[in-house]
């Protein structure tokens, strides 16, 4: 496994697609709709359907690789990173806000005024604490770095690996506790992964079972989760810090890293905008889903997995859109970092 320096135009379009991809698995995941075959009283084997959408669980952990790939490796100072963090800050508080009052507006409930609910774009917060643990990191011995990450590997990686393997042998275990986040500290992991294999040329082969063993521990925990709370696991928060999720997003990110389609094509750009308004698809399609999901009627039916695919495109370019409109606003300043 060689670094090997890529070309600023090759890298840029890598990157967007990699934010491309990781902003449109999110929204996949929050528009849902589609039957992952779980039925009450059966035990739970993963479907075609339900592993195809385990891959939703990469969607946050590209989006701290990509961010790793892009700061870390910049050494940012005192001053610098507390101007990143403080932006990130201000986006997550004042986004956080907006859903809080349309949520509350719209449902009549007044109950989700609350501190917690200002926490609505959670990742947005632990990416200011990553780069706070990235500033602190930087100013001691490198090898730091990787004992923090070799501990999080075991804590939450290992951990959680322990309890879907306990969880498969007896879904009726009360060991819960042992799952954990490590208060989104994994993140660590993936900001780190983004910024030592940026440039990297890997093995095809070896990218290919990264994925492969990736998808079946992520199905392995979906069968964990389904039967021990008995309903559809979709590949969510809960997915982000196990080594399924890792594996898969290393071959994902590596593979798109050097992307560079040739010429200049429609497609190609429209991937650019994807990438370029990735922050505006996180935070405006969460709205989106809150308003036209409180118009249309709730019925609680499945659709084919392609239409949820379209619908989840859809809702992706709507809100690239509108932060496209923001950008040229005097709002602009919230929709950066």
């Amino acid at each position: 496994m060689d670094r090997t320096p890529v070309d600023n135009r090759k890298r840029i379009f890598g990157y967007d697609a990699i934010k491309a991809l990781a902003a449109f698995l999110v929204v996949l995941y929050h528009v849902g709709m589609v039957d992952m075959g779980y039925r009450e009283g059966q035990y739970y084997y993963p479907t075609l359907v339900q592993v195809i959408w385990l891959v939703c669980a990469c969607g946050v952990p590209l989006f701290f690789m990509v961010n790793g790939a892009l700061t870390v490796n910049r050494c940012y100072g005192l001053r610098k990173t507390a101007v990143k963090i403080g932006r990130l800050v201000l986006v997550s508080v004042f986004w956080g806000i907006v859903a809080m009052c349309l949520y509350a507006w719209i449902k009549h409930d007044p109950s989700f005024f609350s501190l917690s609910s200002v926490n609505y774009y959670w990742f947005l917060f632990t990416l200011a604490m990553l780069y706070a643990v990235n500033y602190v990191l930087s100013l001691l011995p490198r090898w730091c770095r990787w004992v923090v990450v070799a501990a999080l590997l075991i804590c939450p990686f290992a951990t959680n690996l322990a309890w879907d393997v306990v969880t498969l042998r007896d879904p009726e275990t009360q060991i819960h506790s042992w799952r954990t986040g490590a208060f989104t500290l994994y993140g660590a992991v993936y900001l780190y992964a983004g910024d030592g294999l940026r440039g990297r040329r890997v093995n095809q082969w070896l990218l290919l079972a990264s994925a492969l063993m990736g998808l079946a521990l992520l199905a392995l925990e979906s069968m964990a989760m389904a039967n021990r709370y008995h309903h559809a696991f979709e590949a969510g928060n809960y997915c982000f810090p196990t080594y399924g999720a890792l594996l898969l997003s290393i071959a994902l990110f590596v593979w798109l890293c050097d992307w560079d389609p040739a010429g200049n094509s429609l497609f190609k750009r429209f991937i650019s905008f994807l990438g370029n308004n990735v922050l505006g698809i996180y935070i405006f399609h969460l709205l989106l889903l809150l308003v036209i999901g409180n118009l249309v009627p709730q019925t609680h039916t499945f659709v084919h997995p392609l239409v949820a695919i379209l619908i989840a495109l859809a809702y992706t370019v709507a809100a690239a859109g509108i932060s496209e409109l923001i950008k040229h606003s005097p709002l602009a300043f919230l929709l950066r970092l």
